[in-house]
C-alpha cells in the first residue's frame, strides 16, 4: 500500500478508503445537476436536446404566468416555514415540562407525520369540499357560503395549512431535541438570580437552540420549495394559477406541456435558491463562531 512504503502519507488513507463513497456520491448526485443545467441551455423537442439556446427556457419564467408562480412559491414557502416554526417551537417546549400523559400527547403530535403526502392531500381537499366538507358545512351552519379552493387567497391558505399539519412534526422531532439538551444548571442558576420564565425562554433557551432553529428552517424550507404532491391534489394549481408553484410548474412544462427545457429552467431555479440559502446559513454560522470565539 502507499502508505505502508511512505509513512510520511499515512495521513491519506482515510481518503483513499472515502474515494468509492465519494465517486459514488458524485455519480448520483452530481450527474442529474450536471444534466438538469445542460438541458435548461439547450432546446428540447419532447425528449430530445437540440442546439445550445443560452436562456431561451428562462424567458418564459419573466412572463405573467412566470411571475404568478414566483410569487406563489415564495407565499407558500415563508408561511409555510413561519407558520411551522411558531407552531412547533412552543409545542416543542410544552411537551419539554414534565407532566401526565406527556407520552401520549408526544405520540398523537406525530401522527401528521406518519400520513403520506398523497393520504393528506386527500383528507384536505375533502375537508374543504363545499359539497360534503365538514368546514364548509360548520360554515354554512352560520349563514356563510364557504368554498376555499374557488379564492385564490383561501386556496393558497388551504395549501399552507395541510403543509403545516403534515411537516410540523417533523420540526418538533429536532426541536423538542434541542430544547431536552439545554443543560438545567443553567435554568438553576437563571432563577437563583430571580430570572422569570420569559427571560429564561429569551436568555437560555432560544439562544441555546439557535443553531437547531436555523437548521429546522433550511430543512423545511427545501421540502417546502420541491412539494408537488399537496399543490397538484389539493388545488392543481388554481385558481387563476394562485397555487401553481414552482414544483407543480416543473411538473406540469415536462410531463403535460412536454417543455423539458423550461422545466429544466424552473429545475435550475430551485437548485439556485436551495443554494444561496445554504451558503447564507453556513457563512452566519462561520460569522456567528467567529464573533463567539474572539
Amino acid at each position: 500500500m502507499l502508505w505502508h512504503r511512505h509513512p510520511e502519507r499515512r495521513h491519506l488513507a482515510p481518503y483513499f478508503l472515502l474515494l468509492p463513497s465519494i465517486a459514488l456520491v458524485v455519480a448520483l448526485m452530481g450527474y442529474p445537476v450536471v444534466d438538469l443545467f445542460y438541458i435548461a441551455f439547450h432546446r428540447t423537442s419532447y425528449f430530445r436536446v437540440g442546439a445550445f439556446s443560452w436562456v431561451a427556457n428562462f424567458m418564459p419564467l419573466a412572463g405573467p404566468g412566470g411571475l404568478s408562480s414566483a410569487l406563489a412559491t415564495l407565499e407558500f414557502v415563508v408561511a409555510s416555514v413561519s407558520l411551522m416554526l411558531l407552531f412547533a417551537l412552543p409545542l416543542a417546549i410544552a411537551m419539554d415540562a414534565p407532566f401526565r400523559l406527556r407520552g401520549i400527547l408526544r405520540t398523537v403530535a406525530l401522527l401528521p407525520w406518519l400520513v403520506s403526502p398523497v393520504v393528506t392531500a386527500l383528507l384536505w381537499q375533502a375537508l374543504v369540499n363545499p359539497s360534503f366538507g365538514p368546514i364548509p358545512w360548520i360554515a354554512a351552519t352560520f349563514g356563510w357560503h364557504f368554498a376555499p379552493l374557488s379564492s385564490p387567497t383561501t386556496a393558497m391558505g388551504v395549501l399552507v395549512i395541510a403543509n403545516v399539519w403534515r411537516s410540523y412534526p417533523y420540526a418538533l422531532v429536532l426541536l423538542l431535541a434541542a430544547v431536552q439538551a439545554v443543560p438545567t444548571e443553567l435554568y438553576e442558576a437563571a432563577r437563583l438570580d430571580g430570572a422569570s420564565a420569559f427571560q429564561e425562554m429569551w436568555f437560555i433557551l432560544l439562544p441555546y437552540i439557535s443553531r437547531t432553529i436555523g437548521v429546522v428552517t433550511i430543512l423545511i424550507t427545501f421540502e417546502s420549495l420541491t412539494n408537488v404532491t399537496l399543490p397538484l391534489i389539493i388545488s392543481d394549481g388554481g385558481p387563476n394559477n394562485a397555487t401553481n408553484v414552482y414544483a407543480l410548474r416543473v411538473l406540469n412544462e415536462a410531463f403535460t406541456n412536454y417543455h423539458f427545457g423550461v422545466a429544466a429552467a424552473i429545475g435550475v431555479i430551485i437548485f439556485l435558491l436551495n443554494l444561496g440559502i445554504v451558503i447564507s446559513s453556513i457563512r452566519n454560522f462561520i460569522a456567528r463562531e467567529h464573533s463567539r470565539v474572539s
